[in-house]
């Protein structure tokens, strides 16, 4: 009798966290995303060792990234970051976390404020992880951002322009200039910064753009415009 007692008390079954872990990530590699946060959630709350905990909470950004859902998965990794900095995982949270952002970039019209995250993320990764293994990676697409921003810069100024709002266009040109030099909008970013200054009687500023867009871009169309500008320019002087 004594031993049926003991059998009948029967302790409860302790969570297997790698067991858990495992069955989330199988469901993931299948595409049952939202089901498996629901598990990764279980081992947040239920790992008592610890050690899967954290990378619960990474797979859940995993699993809202391979479901197109970037908003999500940015949140779910930037507070992995906050709570687990010197994990061994902290790179790749942070790549993922700039991809994130990178994968919300559109159109050029839409595109600014997550173009612009994205390369902050993506810089931060490459200062406080520097031996990471995306450097390679990262650095075409730091490029690809930079890229976007200019382009973007460059459709405000000349909206500006076409306005007549010419003080605002020239603030856009200017900083294609310092925030992204030798970009393949700077030679248009010259010759309109070139115009704005001329038609606000800014003829120095002006000469100063125009002659840097020739001496810069000596080969382009825009170059033999600039000089036909500085022609107008010099006879009007004189």
């Amino acid at each position: 009798a004594c031993s049926s007692n003991k059998s009948a008390v029967k302790k409860a079954p302790s969570f297997e966290a790698e067991t858990v872990f495992k069955e989330a990530d199988d469901k993931i590699k299948n595409g049952f995303y939202e089901e498996a946060r629901s598990v990764l959630e279980t081992i947040k709350t239920q790992d008592s060792s610890g050690k899967y905990a954290p990378l619960a909470q990474l797979r859940i950004g995993d699993a809202y990234f391979e479901e197109g859902l970037y908003e999500e998965s940015a949140i779910e990794y930037e507070q992995f970051l906050n709570m687990h900095p010197h994990n061994k995982y902290a790179p790749y949270a942070q790549y993922q976390l700039a991809l994130s952002y990178f994968k919300r970039i559109k159109t050029v019209d839409v595109s600014y404020s997550s173009a612009q995250r994205a390369l902050r993320e993506f810089e931060k990764l490459l200062i406080t992880y520097p031996r990471n293994p995306y450097v390679d990676v990262v650095e075409s697409r730091i490029r690809m951002c930079k890229r976007i921003l200019a382009e973007y810069e460059l459709y405000v100024g000349k909206f500006y322009f076409d306005k007549g709002s010419y003080g605002a266009a020239v603030l856009r040109f200017n900083s294609i200039l310092q925030n992204y030099p030798d970009s393949k909008e700077e030679p248009e970013a010259l010759y309109y910064l070139g115009l704005s200054y001329k038609n606000m009687s800014e003829l120095d500023k002006a000469l100063s753009a125009l002659k840097t867009l020739i001496e810069k871009y000596p080969t382009t169309k825009l170059s033999k415009e600039a000089k036909d500008t500085i022609a107008s320019l010099s006879k009007k002087e004189k």
